[in-house]
């Protein structure tokens, strides 16, 4: 057992207080004869004195943060250690389609992918998960860990707006050393998801390249894309100097060592299917240590405190009539 803020038990001292106090409504007799044995009062007065001093005693208990010793737990079960690379550039605030769908706005790609990974990371409980944003550079979110708060914060950060840039080499070279920090254990993945792709430079396709060998990383790319975007499957084909950026990308990915599937999803629907497909692969055994923090005892000792007060209280009203 241990204390948050082991100062407030300077504060001790003060339950003794009611045992050095005089009941102001003390009387003083020229002759103590007259005055009648009164045990029941006495014993009572003796009562109110202790439930005061034990009222203090919590209530100092209390603010000192009194806590139980935390210990670890080894949790195993089916799941996968995964990264979100979420595009946060201000394209991300269109809707799927560009356009009005009834006189009222389209659902917005950000808010879509928001609202799907949520129900995604909810409907894995053994996952650990890290965030990462990107725009110009990638935006630190959260590290691979199991803490679902942390996750879902990190989520509503990353579908955020922000600048009108897509750097996808900077957000997939910060994700790859989140995997660094933490034993590998059950699958492991990156998630990538944008509406645009960008050009790689020749050094930043060596670091990626770089990072990832020897790494049993499986990548997953879902495009969020507009109907007059090109596909990265159409069967057009294009010069090398004239290569859509996307294709280009998606050629790169393929020519890594690692497992790789892209998709395409010009609704929240299809973006949906993505996330099943992503959900139904990478389920694999893991396990993993976690910590359990030692009871809170504030709250209890607030309770306590609370009820000694009322029963001061009805004391109080306690009168004896002969």
């Amino acid at each position: 057992m241990h204390s948050l803020s082991p100062w407030f038990l300077l504060l001790l001292p003060v339950i003794a207080v009611p045992f050095l106090l005089t009941s102001r409504h003390a009387q003083a007799y020229s002759w103590l004869e007259m005055v009648p044995d009164d045990p029941f009062s006495e014993r009572i007065h003796l009562l109110v004195k202790v439930a005061t001093s034990l009222m203090l005693l919590c209530l100092v208990l209390a603010l000192a943060g009194l806590q139980g010793d935390s210990h670890q737990e080894k949790k195993i079960g089916k799941g996968a250690q995964s990264v979100f690379v979420i595009d946060r550039s201000v394209s991300m605030d269109h809707p799927f389609a560009g356009q009005s769908v009834g006189g009222r706005a389209a659902e917005i790609k950000s808010a879509a992918a928001r609202r799907l990974i949520t129900a995604f990371i909810d409907s894995r409980p053994d996952d650990m998960m890290g965030v990462v944003g990107f725009t110009n550079s990638a935006l630190y979110g959260m590290k691979i860990t199991t803490n679902r708060d942390g996750i879902h914060a990190a989520i509503q950060a990353a579908t955020g707006p922000a600048i009108n840039q897509t750097n996808i080499g900077a957000g997939i070279t910060h994700a790859v050393t989140l995997f660094e920090q933490i034993p590998s254990t059950g699958s492991r993945a990156i998630v990538l998801l944008s509406d645009g792709a960008g050009k790689l430079s020749p050094r930043v396709k060596y670091q990626i390249r770089k990072q990832l060998v020897g790494k049993k990383l499986n990548l997953y790319w879902i495009v969020l894309r507009e109907p007059d975007d090109i596909s990265i499957f159409t069967q057009n084909s294009y010069d090398d100097d004239h290569l859509p950026e996307a294709i280009a990308l998606d050629r790169f990915f393929q020519s890594l060592n690692i497992k790789y599937k892209a998709f395409e999803a010009d609704n929240a629907t299809a973006l949906e299917s993505a996330l099943r497909e992503i959900d139904a692969k990478e389920k694999n055994l893991i396990q993993y240590d976690i910590m359990i923090p030692g009871h809170d005892y504030a709250r209890d000792l607030i309770i306590v405190a609370l009820l000694l007060g009322l029963a001061l209280l009805l004391i109080k009203q306690i009168k004896v009539y002969e």
